[in-house]
């Protein structure tokens, strides 16, 4: 069974879903996680809302949660590098490209941030453009807003 929530923040809706042992995505976009059988549960997502909280009010840097991931083993490599980008700190698309061995592919790391399901848990936000701050799937304002707060 699917499980899912809302979480308030200061940057709008955000759905939560998740089975009973591992969350499985942060939605930006589609916040009721429309088209899949779900069924409301807030009392699943207490500890996840209680990091979520601590980092956009209290400055929390690591998350301790348990999730899983279902990619394709490049998206995987990328979010393997993406989670090692400490707190305050970007990298480009091209540098996670040259990380994982392959030079050139600095479009497909665009393209596996913007399918991240968990953007903020694996922080897509932390990677940019060469010239400027690149995508992201909920919106620049979004991004802006987690760069500016992790810059405090």
């Amino acid at each position: 069974m699917l499980l899912k929530s809302l979480f308030h923040s200061p940057i709008g809706d955000i759905g939560l879903l998740a089975d009973e042992e591992n969350i499985l995505s942060l939605s930006f976009t589609n916040q009721t996680f429309e088209g899949l059988e779900t069924k409301k549960s807030d009392e699943r997502f207490k500890e996840l809302s209680l990091q979520l909280n601590q980092y956009f009010f209290e400055g929390l840097k690591v998350f301790n949660l348990q999730y899983k991931l279902s990619s394709s083993d490049f998206s995987m490599r990328v979010y393997q590098e993406m989670k090692k980008i400490k707190y305050g700190k970007t990298l480009s698309y091209s540098a996670i490209a040259k990380k994982i061995g392959r030079h050139k592919a600095f479009r497909a790391v665009g393209t596996s941030c913007g399918k991240n399901p968990l953007p903020i848990l694996i922080p897509c936000h932390r990677v940019l453009a060469k010239n400027g701050l690149g995508g992201f799937t909920g919106g620049l304002d979004i991004k802006k807003f987690l760069l500016m707060l992790e810059r405090n």
